[in-house]
């Protein structure tokens, strides 16, 4: 055999071999499509979900929306805290130390509640209508604070809000999952949050686990939130509650 045959029948091998791999790959995919889930190819490269495929792809079009909406119209008076990729940043925390000349290690967030529920999917849809230096109906709701950052689009999971009171309270019978109204997160030098609020943890998904990262904290742990609450941090720790960015479906 030449030694140009030679060379030919490897090319060919090679090719061969890449085209089994990438049928492999291939067949993944189209597996994960019947059984209407993410493909471990995507998966890989996106942020953590435990959404179907359907939903998944639904939540990425509303996240791409979300930031070209950012672009085109300049910040948003909330921010979707759900549809950021990292959403343990601390861009708010960098804003702040250099506007007031702070040490941002001495920073932490003070957390009050904006009593107005604001939807995601509501927001995408209003936003999709208007023009460019053009406000929306929903943003009509809300205040302007003189620090910090407004931000939505969290579930309470193990309990609930109690518009009442204006506390945390118990889950209504039958309701798992409920939207917690507009946050605002101020940051405070040296804040010290008082005892009776609840210190409820903010996860990603609603797997809570997550790998441990280098800062020693879980990959799936966003920050602790401080709520206003009438029962003590035992209550609410025996009943799971925490805080969710994104649903499972």
């Amino acid at each position: 055999m030449s030694h140009a045959s030679q060379t030919s029948l490897e090319d060919l091998k090679r090719a061969i071999k890449g085209f089994v791999v990438m049928s492999e790959i291939l067949e993944k995919v189209y597996h994960a499509f019947l059984n209407n889930q993410v493909p471990e190819l995507w998966a890989n490269a996106a942020y953590p979900s435990l959404k179907t495929l359907s939903s998944w792809v639904k939540d990425l079009e509303m996240r791409c929306a979300f930031v070209g909406n950012w672009i085109i119209h300049g910040l948003p008076k909330s921010f979707w805290l759900s549809g950021f990729f990292f959403p343990q940043g601390k861009g708010s925390y960098v804003n702040y130390a250099r506007k007031h000349n702070y040490p941002i290690d001495h920073l932490s967030f003070k957390f009050n509640i904006v009593p107005v529920i604001r939807d995601q999917e509501i927001v995408t849809e209003q936003m999709a209508e208007v023009q460019k230096g053009e406000s929306i109906q929903l943003d009509e709701e809300l205040p302007v604070p003189p620090e910090g950052v407004l931000v939505h689009g969290l579930y309470m999971d193990g309990f609930s809000w109690d518009w009442k009171l204006m506390v945390v309270g118990d889950s209504a019978k039958g309701v798992m999952y409920s939207p917690l109204p507009v946050l605002h997160m101020d940051p405070v030098m040296d804040y010290e949050p008082d005892h009776s609020l609840y210190s409820a943890p903010l996860y990603k998904t609603s797997a809570r686990a997550g790998t441990l990262s280098t800062t020693g904290h879980s990959t799936n742990y966003v920050v602790a939130v401080y709520l206003p609450s009438h029962a003590q941090q035992d209550y609410w720790i025996a009943k799971g509650a925490a805080l969710l960015c994104q649903l499972s479906d």
